[in-house]
């Protein structure tokens, strides 16, 4: 054998060992290389993947929290000024209600268009504000019930019941079922 075949059996190929440990074709043992074969650098990706990954869907829970929070606020926002605006026209029903109530100074009631004017205006107002979920509150023959009645007065009455609605001064209203504005009554002791 020449000197120069010896020497080359003697130190033998590292790429050809490592192949042949690894009986698959990969590099295991390599430098750079884990167990599996795959380069040090592509499990690194790997990771830095997953950590955006994760980063990329929490930002979106974000997103879509901050989109159910704006539609809560706007909805909120949105029902309060509803609110204030049927409070504002409540006040014009009560004027209306009264106009129908006064008599002339004769002691009859005024008859006529000016009168059935009011009251097709006012009929008209009270069906938007039943479209739009206002509801009276009844106070006719019933007992008194802080949660919708407030108390102005109290009398003496062998007619009613104590702690029983006598006279509405003032209607009260509900928005769907909640309060809207309590009705003013007297009640009897």
């Amino acid at each position: 054998m020449t000197k120069k075949k010896r020497k080359e059996e003697e130190q033998p190929d590292v790429a050809r060992d490592l192949s042949r440990d690894a009986g698959d074709g990969s590099l295991t043992g390599a430098p750079g290389v884990d167990e599996q074969g795959v380069p040090a650098e592509s499990e690194n990706l790997r990771g830095e993947l997953d950590e955006l990954n994760g980063k990329w869907l929490r930002a979106l829970a974000d997103l879509d929290n901050y989109r159910k929070r704006v539609e809560r606020n706007r909805r909120t926002w949105s029902g309060a000024a509803r609110e204030e605006i049927i409070l504002d026209l409540l006040d014009v029903v009560d004027n209306f209600e009264r106009a129908l109530a006064c008599e002339d100074s004769a002691g009859s009631s005024p008859r006529g268009s000016l009168r059935e004017g009011v009251e097709l205006i006012l009929k008209q107002l009270m069906d938007v504000l039943r479209k739009h979920g206002v509801t009276p509150i009844e106070t006719r023959a019933c007992e008194f019930d802080p949660n919708f009645h407030e108390a102005v007065g109290h009398v003496e009455s062998a007619e009613h019941d104590p702690d029983h609605v006598v006279e509405e001064t003032q209607r009260g209203y509900l928005l769907g079922e909640r309060l809207l504005r309590c009705s003013k009554v007297i009640v009897s002791k």
